[in-house]
């Protein structure tokens, strides 16, 4: 694992949060208690400006690209109000991801914030920070959550919402 950076993000919907405090309600396992979790990247970062769960969205990395598939683009819409992405102050965070294409952090400790980055979309904060983002059918949502690959095979066939605006598309590999 790299060097632990001096700043780790954070995306809420709420663009209002002075401080944030460990909770338990989104945790990775049940030996974590209350924590505050922060990623290394503002990409997949941005991917939790908007409320999702593994039943419609999948998200994942590899090689340093962030990729989300979406099965229910109507409900991604609809939840669409954008946020912000809070920069913390890397401290008291713990590194917890198994690889460094899950740049995942925790902290048992609150957290104030030293920054924010607002934004309208939450589509639009994702393509513009680069996740690769693909409105699939179901049949295909549930290919991709369960392929050996994460996926990559299927997405690589695929055109990425930023291939059909022309920004930040990236091929999968």
């Amino acid at each position: 694992m790299s060097k632990k950076p001096h700043i780790l993000y954070h995306a809420s919907p709420d663009r209002n949060i002075q401080r944030f405090e460990p909770r338990k309600e989104h945790i990775r396992s049940a030996d974590d208690g209350p924590v505050v979790f922060a990623t290394s990247n503002k990409a997949y970062a941005s991917a939790f400006l908007v409320r999702w769960d593994d039943s419609w969205a999948h998200l994942s990395s590899h090689n340093g690209l962030v990729l989300m598939a979406i099965s229910d683009k109507e409900r991604f819409l609809r939840s669409d109000r954008g946020g912000a992405i809070y920069e913390l102050p890397s401290d008291d965070f713990e590194n917890v991801s198994p690889t460094e294409d899950h740049p995942e952090w925790k902290s048992a400790t609150a957290v104030t914030p030293s920054g924010k980055t607002e934004y309208a979309s939450t589509l639009d904060a994702m393509i513009e920070n680069g996740v690769q983002v693909y409105f699939v059918d179901r049949d295909a949502f549930e290919k991709i959550r369960t392929a050996d690959d994460f996926g990559l095979s299927i997405l690589s066939a695929l055109v990425s919402e930023n291939q059909k605006r022309g920004m930040g598309a990236r091929s999968v590999k």
